[in-house]
């Protein structure tokens, strides 16, 4: 695997987890509105569910989250210490 495949698949991982971070967040307390309750079994049945629903849509957009990456890759490329920064800390 060459030096560039091996930043981009590091590279695909923090911003997939980043996105998915950000909207279970999001879709959990969407979820949790709606319910007006905090019992137990709706917060983990909450939980999950938005945890599969999120992993599902970022399967789902693959390819834009692959030209995200290439993207910031490129960016990144003007600004070799915050890349290595980044990779090597994230």
């Amino acid at each position: 695997m060459s030096e560039r495949e091996n930043e981009e698949l590091h590279l695909y991982f923090i911003v997939r987890s980043i996105l998915m971070g950000l909207l279970g967040a999001l879709m959990f307390s969407v979820i949790i509105s709606f319910l007006k309750t905090s019992k137990l079994l709706y917060v983990l049945s909450a939980s999950a569910g938005s945890f599969f629903i999120v992993l599902f849509l970022t399967r789902a957009f693959d390819n834009q989250i692959k030209w995200l990456v290439e993207r910031i890759l490129q960016k990144l490329e003007k600004r070799p210490e915050a890349k290595n920064f980044l990779l090597k800390y994230f």
